[in-house]
């Protein structure tokens, strides 16, 4: 088990999925409706109970999420990172959000999944918002663990296994001119 250079904060992980999942979406509702032609729903008044639903699911879903009920939980998993910080106290290089803020990989992969469900039966994608707003949910709890403990979480400290969490100390607050605060 080597360690890798530059690893890939877990907060900055889901917020690319986010976005990648939005632009597949947005892709996977277009190619159809340029192919086929655009159209309203046939039942609009249906349409509209789809929303809230997916609220309500999606909350009852966070809340497990952030218990320690153990086939739910990821706050469990945050628990049980391992500590990466190098001996003289840098921490890991990260490929920043600004840098990279788009994932080719998940979005190939949304795109995969959007597509021929956009073909088959074009409002069959309002499955996958669920998955970005999921994303969203998990990319809160992630913020609020690490403020709550002062660490940051980390994915792909070990090389092959991206899924294993790491944890480091989060580095000092400065000021705008760079002077560590008073």
């Amino acid at each position: 088990m080597s360690l890798r250079g530059a690893m890939d904060r877990l907060l900055h992980h889901q917020l690319r999925a986010v976005l990648s999942a939005c632009a597949a979406i947005a892709v996977a509702l277009t190619v159809p409706g340029l192919v086929r032609g655009f159209s309203a729903p046939d039942r609009p008044g249906a349409l509209a109970l789809y929303p809230g639903g997916l609220l309500a699911l999606l909350l009852v879903w966070m809340l497990l999420k952030a218990t320690g009920v153990k086939w739910f939980s990821h706050v469990r998993d945050f628990e049980q990172a391992v500590s990466v910080g190098h001996p003289d106290g840098t921490l890991p290089a990260d490929r920043f959000l600004r840098d990279r803020p788009f994932s080719p990989r998940l979005f190939s992969l949304y795109l995969a999944l959007a597509l021929p469900l956009a073909f088959w039966e074009p409002w069959s994608l309002g499955v996958l918002p669920w998955s970005a707003l999921d994303r969203v949910g998990e990319a809160a709890l992630v913020v609020h663990w690490e403020r709550r403990n002062g660490l940051l979480l980390w994915r792909g400290s070990v090389e092959g296994r991206p899924w294993e969490l790491s944890v480091s100390p989060r580095p000092p607050t400065r000021t705008a001119t760079g002077a560590p605060p008073a």
